[in-house]
């Protein structure tokens, strides 16, 4: 198996967080989001005529990050702009969607797309004003995902099916129009930032999604452990897909103005997810290692150390880029470093596709649109021959021992 490299569709407003923390709504953002959303698409377009094996999507809404509220919509419009390249999901947050709802439009774009919705990539959410705003308590999440879990396993398995949950409760029904994939539960990955729920997805029988909030090394223990539960419950070992923050540039000095993109890429998922303050998260049930911060939730410093970053006030008068996006999941350089760097990562994870994240922070989008190109042409052919292996740092730990 060869490793595959798919672009992610990334439509973020990082500078216009200025404006929303401030409360001015009598402002508009310098850039509209509709112009922020149409530049996304017109990059993510260039995936199938580069060689790039698929697009992906991710969701989130109501604030300027991210800006994708629902993914399997813009999969469809891919779906149908597209012939050849596979489709994912960067993730699908499983406790805002009604299940038979979400079963039938994964069905519905397995059909559109021709079955080419190869990573149904599903989470739990993290971010209070998203739960908030649906009106979805965020104590419910984990048992919302639990049961959703269930739900779509006897949706795309039983050809007639019912369920009585504490939370839903589905007369008995059927799946239609059915999926033209038959196999549709396995291709379901879970991401995860805390440890009891990469548990819960690795007991279900989810592959892990690394969506690169932790270190190469950290997230490759978690592969191990992944697999370790698979063996208890009978599974074979499996291999994550990863997503990786990239911007290819055509020199070493070029490369460096990724360090502004960084800091503020970790700015927009603080403020975003609201990690800077740990009481956004206590007394919430599932949420625990957000409230302690333990977790590795991306970007755990202070909104003090935040601000010195970005002004460059190390002592030392140099800015640097913030260390909550690990460097191990970056992606910045020269064609050949990024060569060198994606061969590296996948001996460490024994991943077997990553999704480019381009643009991140402010990133302006032509400088993404060429990062993109240059990737294309000059990195993706080698890194396609380059094998996908198990390796043996991901296998179960007793298999490790022996």
């Amino acid at each position: 198996m060869k490793l595959k490299v798919n672009v992610g569709l990334v439509a973020g407003n990082s500078d216009d967080w200025e404006r929303v923390q401030a409360k001015d709504w009598t402002r508009q953002p310098k850039i509209p989001d509709w112009k922020m959303v149409q530049d996304a698409f017109s990059n993510a377009r260039l995936a199938e005529g580069l060689g790039y094996d698929g697009v992906w999507a991710a969701e989130h809404f109501g604030t300027p990050y991210g800006m994708s509220p629902n993914p399997l919509q813009a999969l469809a419009y891919f779906a149908g702009a597209t012939e050849h390249i596979n489709l994912g999901t960067m993730l699908v947050i499983v406790p805002w969607w009604n299940p038979i709802r979400l079963a039938h439009q994964i069905a519905f774009l397995d059909i559109m797309s021709n079955g080419r919705y190869t990573t149904i990539g599903l989470g739990r959410g993290v971010a209070k004003s998203e739960f908030d705003s649906l009106g979805v308590p965020r104590e419910e999440s984990t048992q919302r995902l639990v049961e959703t879990l269930d739900i779509l396993e006897l949706a795309f398995t039983q050809e007639r099916f019912s369920y009585d949950g504490e939370i839903f409760k589905i007369p008995e029904m059927s799946l239609r129009p059915k999926p033209k994939s038959t196999d549709l539960f396995d291709r379901l990955y879970g991401g995860s930032a805390t440890g009891p729920t990469l548990e819960l997805i690795s007991r279900r029988g989810l592959k892990p999604l690394l969506i690169g909030n932790k270190p190469l090394a950290e997230a490759a223990k978690d592969v191990q452990k992944v697999n370790t539960i698979r063996a208890e419950m009978g599974f074979e070992p499996c291999q994550p897909r990863n997503l990786m923050f990239t911007y290819c540039a055509p020199t070493r000095d070029a490369a460096k103005a990724a360090v502004e993109w960084l800091d503020r890429a970790n700015i927009d998922v603080m403020n975003a997810y609201g990690l800077n303050d740990p009481s956004n998260f206590q007394g919430v049930k599932g949420y625990e290692t957000y409230a302690n911060r333990l977790g590795n939730a991306t970007a755990n410093v202070s909104p003090e150390e935040l601000r010195r970053r970005l002004t460059g006030n190390d002592g030392a008068g140099e800015k640097k880029a913030m260390p909550a996006y690990d460097q191990s999941n970056f992606l910045i350089g020269t064609p050949d470093q990024l060569i060198e760097r994606i061969g590296e990562a996948q001996k460490a994870s024994s991943f077997t596709e990553i999704t480019l994240i381009t643009p991140f922070g402010n990133m302006p989008y032509d400088k993404a649109r060429a990062s993109i190109e240059l990737f294309g042409k000059e990195v993706l052919p080698t890194v396609q021959q380059i094998n996908a292996d198990l390796h043996e740092a991901a296998l179960p730990q007793a298999e490790v021992a022996a």
